[in-house]
Order: C-alpha cells, then sequence, then structure tokens
C-alpha cells in the first residue's frame, strides 16, 4: 500500500468527520408502512428554507401525505447499497447527525426527514426555472455557514456539489474509486459502502488509510491545501 501521509496539526487530530453530502434519487419506494410519521415542513430541519419548499410544492403539486423517512424513500443505487435499515443504532445515529442530503423538492434534508413520494429530479422546473437553478443561490448561503470549519465528504455527483459554497470547510476529502486500475464510471455503491465503514469504524481524518471494505484498500492520499484526494481501488470481485 502506498499513501502520503496527512500533515497532521493538533487541531486536524482531534476532528473526526462531520458533514457527508449524500445524493438525491428520482426512484423512490411505494412502501406503506404501518409507522405513522408526522406531515408537513416545521418538521424539516433547516427552516429558513421553507418558504421555497412551500412555492415548489404547489409548483408541482406535491401531495405531502402518507410521508416515510427519507432513508426508507429514497431508492437507486446508493440508497440501495447503503442498507440504512439494516445498520445497528449506533450506526444509523452517526450517518443521521453527521450528513444532510440534497433535495430537488426540498433543498437539503436529514436522512430521517419524512417525506412523500415524488420523483422528481433536478432537471424539472418550477415557475420557468429548473430546480437545480431554483435552489442554487440558497443553497450556497446555507452550505457556506453550515460547513464552516467542518471536515466535508461530497459523496454526489459534481452538479450537486456544484449548488454549496465549500469554500469556509476545514478540509474537503474527496474520494475515487478504481476497478482493476480503471476509474469506476458510477461510483454509488461504493461511496454508499465507504459512508457506511467510515461509520461503523468511526475513522477521523487521520485514519484515511485504514479504508477497507470488499476488496478495496486505500492506495493513496494527497493533500494539497483544504484538498484531500483518496485514491481507493478494488479487483472488483464483489462491486
Amino acid at each position: 500500500m502506498i499513501y502520503q501521509r496527512l500533515k497532521m496539526t493538533r487541531e486536524d487530530v482531534k476532528i473526526t468527520f462531520v458533514r457527508f453530502i449524500l445524493p438525491w434519487s428520482k426512484r423512490q419506494s411505494k412502501i406503506k408502512l404501518r409507522e405513522k410519521y408526522p406531515v408537513g415542513l416545521e418538521v424539516y430541519p433547516f427552516e429558513e428554507l421553507n418558504t421555497k419548499r412551500i412555492e415548489v410544492i404547489n409548483c408541482l403539486g406535491i401531495n405531502m401525505d402518507e410521508p416515510l423517512p427519507l432513508w426508507r424513500r429514497l431508492k437507486g443505487r446508493f440508497w440501495e447499497s447503503l442498507e440504512f435499515w439494516v445498520l445497528p443504532p449506533p450506526v444509523q445515529e452517526f450517518i443521521v447527525e453527521s450528513s444532510v442530503v440534497l433535495s430537488p423538492l426540498f433543498g437539503m434534508l436529514k436522512v430521517d426527514t419524512p417525506i412523500p413520494y415524488a420523483e422528481h429530479s433536478w432537471e424539472d422546473s418550477c415557475q420557468g426555472s429548473k430546480l437545480k437553478d431554483w435552489w442554487k443561490e440558497s443553497l450556497k448561503q446555507i452550505s457556506k455557514e453550515l460547513f464552516k470549519d467542518q471536515v466535508v465528504v461530497p459523496l454526489v455527483g459534481r452538479q450537486e456539489e456544484g449548488l454549496l459554497d465549500l469554500g469556509t470547510a476545514h478540509k474537503i476529502v474527496r474520494f475515487f474509486f478504481y476497478k482493476k486500475g480503471q476509474r469506476v464510471i458510477n461510483p454509488q455503491p461504493h461511496r454508499a459502502y465507504l459512508l457506511r465503514y467510515i461509520a461503523e469504524k468511526r475513522l477521523s481524518l487521520e485514519e484515511l488509510s485504514k479504508i477497507n471494505f470488499y476488496d478495496y484498500r486505500v492506495k493513496d492520499i494527497e493533500e494539497k491545501g483544504r484538498l484531500i484526494r483518496v485514491i481507493v481501488e478494488g479487483q472488483g470481485a464483489y462491486i
């Protein structure tokens, strides 16, 4: 294994991962559960986004009845690979507390926020604007304060990350996955397993080299200023 040791300050060593940025999925489950979850934006985090949320709800005619926790509602390769429902409660709690999810309907949410069934994407439009443009200014404002002095791990694509302002973050950690020497084009399952591993092991910034899931291992770590680039490589025997 080859990697560059991070240049740690005393402050860095004390910092653990605080903010993971998780992706939205247009694919969603219609499952109905016996449990009843609160209906209404009053239970949503980041209440400063509620005015724009209401406009989107009205614009797209979203039915807010019968919501499910976001982790139960969203499907797609990331959420299905994460398998949040089978994780031990302490691991679930860690992910809920340390993660935010970007949403074309509600701006920014938590993993356990109750959401309705609404299969929309960033490319859908409201009042003549695509939702990615609709939310961009608001998300940049909220993320600038939210991520200030935090270690941020974006587990989203370039389009979603481009909606945020990471300029105040303490460190930004980006993971790149390779299979048999070739860059993985759709790393959503890899990102999910990575999040699970970090949450289960409670890895700190100093312990990136310990990442080890399936046959994937850390091959290289490069640090340049606030940016940390982590290369994770495997043979792809499982994913």
